[in-house]
């Protein structure tokens, strides 16, 4: 999470104002960064971060919802170092649900567990980066494997994503599980195109999704009727590893759920490469999107993050332009805030999407666009911010410190409860409106304060006086005759 010191340094120049975004402008109130690639079960994979610092591992507990955290719950986190020594500690989760296990070895072998409600949940083991930190989720109680299986990857991209694959044309279309007609050992994977036909000579990669690496176990072409078929797979990989197999098509590489190996029996599945779609009707930005207002000397910060939904079955094309998200009206000094999708910033234009936006599976699988930008207030005491909205707005968050004395308004601004930032400095709340595709977002920052256009009238009238008081000074002087006393 960005600190609120960096939200009080000025934008547009250092670029260390927006070197992240507050958590609290992320779906769920931090909800993004805890974002778990799917592994098949009710604890995540590990998803590795920037905002953390290098040796630091959170672990979050909480239900399906992803809005009830485990209060002071054990965790415990067991580790061991490349000279093989083994550590053990235990952490108790805070009021957010999150354990923080610090100055862990980089490049130890690192795992988490918790007893919760009569559920054992276990984290994927995972060698510690060495630089930046880890984030690990466990979901707890009913439909929590459901609630896995939709949270599809690392934020930065939001597509459906897989610990070890990186990419950002990563996406699910399929799943691969044991079946009764396949020897053990044997995996066999058929790959389909849009239009449901077998695909031949297609090369199909296996990689183990539990490790930060994408380099394939195994790979085979598909045969005539779009299989490809892997055999011997019990020398290769141990049995509670997780699978995944993927295949490289038109830009894209499509990928299953994680699958484990059965001792006594293979397993089979299909992977379905998605039709496209070039029709802008399909994308919304998702009531989750985010934003907040920080008020400046002279001008205001406005951070954004937009969340870009593809609602259709197909994968969104933007084409070569790419799909622009138009900046605020005035904005200057834009820039990409960490943690959100890789866009290129146009001053003065908006942030471009280029890459393809396959179809979201739940508001987790979206793009994030973060952006900041400076908007000057010119010493009025009134700022409208009017944002173009050609996508349109499901609604969404506005917040502004609650150390501010000024006010927002805004057609259907609704005020929410307060939130608070990990500084523990209080946030007012407002939801946002609707907006139809096409209607601008129109934004009113009242109460600003004037003391730099009240100094500068002040300043102006003293100087006024002081030539006016030479000039009579001038006068008398002129007026007096020499020598004389008056």
């Amino acid at each position: 999470m960005v600190r609120s010191k960096l939200l009080m340094q000025p934008l547009g120049t250092p670029r260390a104002a927006l070197a992240g975004l507050m958590l609290v402008l992320a779906p769920g109130a931090a909800l993004a960064q805890d974002m778990p690639p799917d592994h098949g079960g009710a604890a995540s994979a590990p998803l590795f971060v920037q905002d953390l610092p290098v040796g630091t591992i959170s672990v979050r507990i909480t239900r399906p919802s992803m809005n009830e955290p485990f209060a002071n719950t054990e965790v415990v986190g067991t580790w061991t170092s490349k000279g093989g020594k083994l550590t053990t500690t235990t952490v108790k989760t805070g009021a957010d649900g999150r354990a923080i296990f610090s100055n862990v070895p980089a490049r130890a072998t690192f795992h988490a567990k918790a007893e919760v409600e009569g559920e054992t949940l276990t984290t994927a083991e995972f060698e510690v980066p060495a630089e930046g930190g880890t984030r690990l989720l466990m979901i707890v109680g009913g439909g929590a494997t459901g609630a896995m299986a939709e949270m599809g990857g690392p934020p930065a991209h939001g597509l459906a994503g897989l610990a070890g694959v990186r990419e950002p044309s990563v996406l699910r279309g399929g799943k691969v599980e044991p079946r009764d007609d396949q020897p053990a050992g044997t995996v066999a994977i058929r790959v389909l195109g849009a239009d449901g036909q077998p695909l031949a000579s297609v090369r199909v990669d296996l990689v183990l999704a539990q490790r930060a690496s994408s380099s394939a176990l195994k790979h085979a072409s598909t045969d005539a009727s779009g299989t490809a078929r892997f055999t011997e797979m019990q020398t290769e990989v141990p049995l509670p590893g997780h699978l995944v197999a993927l295949v490289e098509r038109d830009g894209l590489r499509v990928g299953s759920q994680p699958f484990t190996l059965d001792a006594t029996r293979g397993s089979a599945g299909e992977l379905r490469i998605p039709a496209k779609t070039s029709d802008l009707s399909v994308l919304r930005v998702s009531s989750s999107s985010r934003m907040m207002v920080e008020v400046r000397e002279d001008s205001l910060a406005f951070l954004q993050n937009l969340v870009v939904e593809n609602t259709s079955d197909k994968i969104f094309d933007p084409g070569a332009r790419g799909l622009l998200l138009p900046l605020p009206d005035g904005c200057t000094g834009a820039e990409k805030l960490a943690g959100g999708a890789e866009v290129e910033i146009k001053e003065g234009t908006g942030a471009v999407w280029r890459a393809p936006l396959p179809p979201s599976e739940g508001q987790l699988s979206a793009i994030q666009v973060r952006v900041g930008c400076v908007i000057a207030t010119q010493a009025t005491p009134e700022v409208e911010i009017v944002e173009p909205m050609p996508l349109g707005l499901q609604g969404g968050v506005v917040l502004i410190q609650a150390s501010h004395t000024v006010g927002l308004s805004a057609p259907g601004l609704r005020a929410r409860p307060a939130e608070r930032d990990d500084n523990g400095n209080e946030l007012r709340s407002y939801e946002l409106a609707s907006l139809a595709p096409g209607q601008p977002l129109h934004l009113t920052v009242y109460g600003l304060p004037t003391r730099g256009h009240l100094g500068q009238w002040i300043a102006g009238l003293v100087a006024g006086l002081i030539v006016v008081a030479g000039l009579v000074l001038a006068r008398r002087s002129q007026r007096t005759p020499a020598g004389g006393n008056g």
